[in-house]
């Protein structure tokens, strides 16, 4: 499985491929999370990806035929970040965007948050997508948070139901 994940500077795209690398290990997965960056500030595009395998990794290197993209923030370009997609297209909109899976990310972060943090909620879509065991996500969610100091991981959690039941 590859999944390649666009969004922008200070979304979480970095840490949502954690996330997810996480869940697909307690799956019984073999994986590679890293992430490529630009100009690393808040608000420029950033892409991350994820490789998970029941078998040995062995390729390195840059996505560029994914089994799923994952886009955070529908003002990035889709054309270029669906390039060479060869399967799911996820995206975080209040839109319907045809041959692509949606979710509003966004307003539910703002429910839940009161904040555009969308990073978790997207991982609760990506499991629905790609049928990860959402309470796999949950723990994965739970790991890499209190490994980067968030000890109440409670309303992202609920982010991800929220956006795992979402997703249309």
């Amino acid at each position: 499985m590859k999944i390649r994940l666009h969004g922008r500077g200070g979304q979480g795209v970095k840490t949502a491929a954690r996330i997810i690398g996480r869940a697909f290990f307690l799956s019984g997965y073999n994986v590679q999370d890293f992430a490529m960056y630009g100009a690393e500030r808040r608000g420029a595009p950033v892409t991350s990806f994820v490789r998970a395998s029941r078998g040995e990794i062995l390729e390195r290197g840059y996505i560029f035929s994914p089994d799923l993209v994952v886009l955070f923030d529908d003002t990035l370009n889709f054309d270029v970040v669906k390039k060479g997609l060869k399967g799911e297209f996820l995206v975080n909109t209040s839109q319907k965007i045809p041959g692509a899976k949606t979710v509003d990310a966004t307003k539910i972060a703002m429910e839940i948050f009161g904040a555009p943090i969308v990073n978790t909620g997207m991982c609760g879509a990506v499991a629905k997508v790609l049928e990860i065991d959402l309470s796999l996500m949950e723990r994965a969610i739970e790991i890499e948070l209190k490994s980067l100091g968030i000890r109440d991981v409670g309303k992202n959690l609920e982010a991800a139901r929220e956006c795992w039941k979402r997703v249309s």
